[in-house]
This record gives structure tokens, sequence and C-alpha cells, in this order.
């Protein structure tokens, strides 16, 4: 079975790369408001000679389950002048506030890439009765997967670190204005939905690469332009 999932995803990519070249090749264009939707209130992006891509996310979101694969192959083929980041969206849907404190504690901890699969597994991959939904539940899970309880629930609780990037992220989550998750930013002045590709994971990274080389091409005429 893992055998045919990974056949299946490593498919979904060659066809999303194929696609992807094609359109540019064939210079397509895609439409603001119809396959992406410009913010009204830019993102102030951390490096301003890259551009930032960042996966508005949640652990607990399944179509989020399901772009991982395809995210985590997509991100490798990502140019050396294009930074991927993420953001943990933290809706009023049960355990999102949970999952995404639970993100840069593990950030903090320098445990991110260690629990990131593991932690979405735990959440999709089990009977709903043993979702994680607690602190207590959390705290379970990390010390599961080698992370001191006492250190992780403290730094949970008490980080004045995690306390402001979770912050930063309600921040970013209200400019965003995005109708859920998953979500692609581009540059920190596009959002990118699957709803506006048919529902189709790859066409929404297809998208998304599509403006990460317009984005691109600018940084570039900007750089040549000042010297």
């Amino acid at each position: 079975m893992k055998m045919i999932r990974h056949s299946l995803r490593s498919s979904l990519f060659l066809v999303l790369v194929s696609l992807t070249g094609l359109a540019w090749a064939e210079g397509y264009q895609y439409e603001e408001g119809t396959h992406y939707a410009k913010l009204e209130v830019p993102v102030k992006t951390r490096n301003p000679n890259v551009v930032e891509v960042t996966e508005y996310f949640s652990y607990g979101c399944p179509h989020c389950y399901r772009l991982e694969p395809l995210v985590q192959q997509w991100k490798a083929t990502l140019p050396a002048d294009v930074e991927f980041n993420r953001t943990p969206a933290s809706l009023l849907v049960s355990g999102y506030e949970l999952y995404a404190r639970t993100y840069y504690t593990a950030k903090a901890l320098g445990v991110l890439e260690q629990i990131h699969e593991p932690l979405f597994r735990a959440i999709h991959d089990v009977p709903p009765a043993t979702r994680i939904l607690s602190l207590e539940q959390m705290t379970n899970f990390m010390t599961q997967h080698g992370v001191d309880a006492n250190e992780f629930v403290k730094t949970f609780s008490d980080s004045f670190g995690v306390k402001a990037e979770y912050q930063q992220a309600v921040a970013r989550q209200k400019i965003y204005r995005s109708s859920g998750v998953p979500a692609i930013i581009v540059n920190g002045k596009y959002r990118v939905e699957a709803a506006m590709v048919d529902n189709s994971n790859a066409g929404m990274l297809q998208v998304a690469s599509f403006l990460i080389e317009r984005e691109r091409r600018l940084l570039s005429a900007e750089a040549s332009g000042a010297e």
C-alpha cells in the first residue's frame, strides 16, 4: 500500500511539474481574481532580496495533510532565490490554536522537522476518538518523539518567543483573509487557494509557481536597474 501511495504521489508531482513548465512555455497567464487574489495589504517579507513563499496551513486540516507530500516535493525544486516557510492557522476550529502554538514550540526547541510529518499522521491516521486535542495529549505525543515533557510544556506556556511568533501569525492571518486552509502566499502579495483552481492541490502549486516566476523576474529587473 505504501509503495502504491508513493507511486501515486510521484505521478501527481510529475504531472504538476510538466503542466507548470507547459504553462510557462506557452506564456499562459493566470488571472487575478480568478486563479489567485492580490492581498489588499501586503505582508512584509523577511528578506526583500528573495521571493518568499508561505504555506498557510494547520496540522488539523485534512486537506493540508493530503497536500503535504506534494509540497515536500515541490519546495525541493524551488530555485535558490526562493525562500519557503509556513504560517500555522489559528482559526476557530477545535485544536487549531493548540497545533499552531505547538508548531512554534517545536521550532523553538529545534525539533520541528523531526515532528512535522509524524504530527500530521498522529492527527489524521488515527480513529477520531484518539485525535490530539489537548495539551496533555500533545505532551504525550512529544515525549514519544524524544522531547522532554517539562521542557515542552514550559516552552509552550511561558516562552516569550513562542507567544510573539504566535501573535504575529494571528496578525498575518487577518491580512491573508483566506477562506480557509491550505493556501499559498507568494511574496507577501498574492494568495492562492485550492477553491480557485477547482479544488486541485496540483493546480494551486501551479499557480504559485507562476507567481513565483513573475516575482523572480521582477526582482531581477529591479536588481539590474539598481546597478
